[in-house]
C-alpha cells in the first residue's frame, strides 16, 4: 500500500480528481453527493479508491443510460495535450459502464430504494464494483478522519465548481497532481478485468439491501450465494432424463384412485374425427328444407362446431413434483473442512438452493414444491436453524409468497411432509427418518448411496446433485 494523504494534501488531491472527471453534467451539483460516497467508502475501508471513478459511477448509477459525457461539453475546452487522455476514458471506461447490462440493472435496482437508502446503495454498489480493484493495487490513500475533519472546506471546493471546463483562468492543478490522480484511475481500471462489472450476487444484494438487518447477514448471504452460483446448473442430459422419466410416472397420491387413468375427460370444438361426439351425427341431412341443398353437419364443421371428446391426460402425470429436504442438527454442520471453501452448513443451504432451482428448470415454476426443514435437538440448535431460516427466507423470498418453498423447524422424524425425503446429515443414516435420500456430509467428500462425491474440487457438488436428481425422480 502507498502513503497515506496528508491534511494538506487533501484539497490538491480533491481538486485533481474533480479535474479529470468524465461527466458532461453541472459538477457543482454531481460532486457533494458524490463526496458523501466517498467519505462512506474511505470509511468502509475503500481509502485508495479516487473521487473521479467514484463521482463518474455513481452518477452513471443515479441516471443511468442518460449519462452524459464530458466530451459533449467541454471538447473545445480542453488542452490538447489531455484530450486523447480523456476521449479514450470516455471510451474505454465510461462507454463501457454505459453499455454494461449489469450497470443498468444496478440502475433499476437503486431506482426502486426508498430516498433516504439510496446513498448507502450507491456508495455500496460502488465498493462491490471497484472496492477489490483498488484493494489489491498499490496505491496512495486518504484518510477518512480527515476527510471528516475538512469536511466543510471539501465540501465548499466541490459546491464552487465551474459550469464549463474552460472557465478556469489558469489550469486548477499542476501536471504532478493531474498525472497522480490519472495513475490511480489507471491501477483501478486495468484491475477491473473484461466482465460484466457487477455479478449477479452484486445485484441481488443492492435490490434487497432494505432488508438486511446487518453487514453480518450480509456477509453471509454473499458467501451463500457464491457457493450456490459455484455449483452451476443442471446437466443438460439429466434434466432430459428427469423431464422424461416424469412424463411417465404417475405422482404417487393416496387419493389416486379417484382420478381418471384413461378415456375421455372433456368436450372441445377441435379433434380428431373419430373422436366426434356421436349426437353429432344426428346434424347430418338436418336443415335442407331450410337451406336448401346445403347440410347442416357440414355448416357446423365449415364453421368449427362440431364437437369432439378430448382424451384425458391424467392429472396425476402434471402434479407438482415436492420434495422435502431436511437438515439434520445444524448446529453439528456449522463448522469447516480446512479442505472446503466454505461451511458445511453453507455448502448444505447452497446444494438446498440449487436443488429448488433445478426443480423449477426441469419442472417449470408451477411444477415443484420443496419443503426446507431444519430438525433441531436443543436450544443451541434450535437458534441457529433460526438464523438459517431468516437468511434463507431472504434469498427464496419470491418462492415462498408463490407457495413453492415452505420452511420450517422440526424435532421428530412425524413432523416432515412424507414427499421426496432428502436428508443432509453429519452422521450415518437414521432408519427412523425413512429417506429416499440420505446425503453424509461434514468431510471432504459427500456420499450417496455409497458413491462418494468431492464437494471440494470443481463439479463434485453439481455431480451429487445430479445424482440425487435422478434418484428422485428418474
Amino acid at each position: 500500500m502507498g502513503r497515506r494523504l496528508s491534511r494538506e494534501e487533501l484539497l490538491p488531491a480533491l481538486k485533481a480528481w474533480a479535474y479529470v472527471s468524465g461527466y458532461g453534467g453541472s459538477l457543482a451539483e454531481s460532486l457533494p453527493p458524490a463526496l458523501g460516497w466517498l467519505r462512506a467508502l474511505w470509511e468502509e475501508g475503500y481509502d485508495a479508491l479516487p473521487l473521479d471513478l467514484v463521482h463518474d459511477l455513481g452518477t452513471l448509477l443515479v441516471e443511468g443510460r442518460a449519462f452524459a459525457f464530458a466530451s459533449s461539453r467541454d471538447l473545445a475546452d480542453w488542452p490538447e495535450e489531455e484530450r486523447g487522455e480523456r476521449l479514450a476514458y470516455e471510451d474505454r471506461v465510461l462507454g463501457k459502464w454505459v453499455l454494461d447490462p449489469s450497470v443498468g440493472d444496478a440502475h433499476v435496482a437503486i431506482a426502486a430504494l426508498s430516498g433516504e437508502l439510496q446513498p448507502r446503495a450507491l456508495a455500496h454498489a460502488i465498493g462491490l464494483a471497484l472496492g477489490p480493484a483498488s484493494r489489491q493495487a498499490e496505491l496512495d490513500a486518504g484518510n477518512p478522519a480527515i476527510l471528516r475533519s475538512s469536511w466543510r472546506e471539501a465540501l465548499a471546493l466541490c459546491a464552487s465548481w465551474p459550469a464549463r471546463h474552460g472557465a478556469w483562468e489558469e489550469p486548477p492543478v499542476d501536471e504532478h497532481w493531474q498525472a497522480w490522480a490519472l495513475a490511480i484511475r489507471a491501477a483501478i481500471v486495468g484491475g477491473l478485468g473484461d466482465g460484466k462489472l457487477f455479478s449477479p450476487e452484486d445485484l441481488w444484494e443492492l435490490a434487497h439491501l432494505a432488508d438486511l438487518p446487518n453487514e453480518s447477514s450480509r456477509l453471509a448471504l454473499r458467501e451463500l450465494h457464491a457457493a450456490t452460483a459455484a455449483i452451476g446448473g443442471v446437466n443438460p442430459s439429466v434434466a432430459m432424463a428427469v423431464r422424461r422419466r416424469a412424463q411417465e410416472v404417475a405422482v404417487d397420491e393416496e387419493d389416486a384412485s379417484h382420478y381418471p387413468a384413461g378415456g375421455f375427460d372433456a368436450l372441445s370444438t377441435r379433434g380428431r374425427f373419430e373422436n366426434l361426439v356421436r349426437s353429432e351425427v344426428a346434424y347430418v341431412d338436418s336443415g335442407r328444407d331450410e337451406l336448401g341443398e346445403i347440410d347442416l353437419f357440414d355448416v357446423r364443421f365449415a364453421q368449427g362446431e362440431l364437437l369432439y371428446y378430448t382424451r384425458d391426460e391424467s392429472p396425476l402425470f402434471d402434479q407438482r413434483r415436492r420434495v422435502t429436504v431436511i437438515v439434520e442438527r445444524p448446529l453439528d454442520q456449522r463448522h469447516k473442512h480446512p479442505e472446503l471453501e466454505a461451511q458445511t452448513l453453507v455448502l448444505v443451504d447452497a446444494a438446498t438452493l440449487r436443488l429448488q432451482a433445478d426443480m423449477v428448470q426441469v419442472f417449470g415454476p408451477s411444477g415443484a414444491e420443496l419443503h426446507l426443514r431444519w430438525r433441531t435437538s436443543g436450544k443451541a440448535d434450535a437458534e441457529a436453524a433460526e438464523e438459517e431460516a431468516r437468511l434463507m427466507a431472504m434469498t427464496l423470498a419470491d418462492d415462498l409468497a408463490h407457495r413453492r418453498v415452505t420452511l420450517a423447524t422440526m424435532t421428530d422424524w412425524q413432523e416432515a411432509p412424507p414427499r421426496g425425503l432428502v436428508v443432509f446429515a453429519a452422521h450415518q443414516e437414521d432408519p427412523r427418518a425413512g429417506a429416499r435420500a440420505w446425503v453424509r456430509v461434514g468431510e471432504p467428500r459427500w456420499a450417496l448411496d455409497g458413491e462418494s462425491f468431492a464437494v471440494g474440487e470443481p463439479g463434485g457438488l453439481r455431480a451429487l446433485l445430479d445424482a440425487l436428481l435422478l434418484r428422485l425422480f428418474a
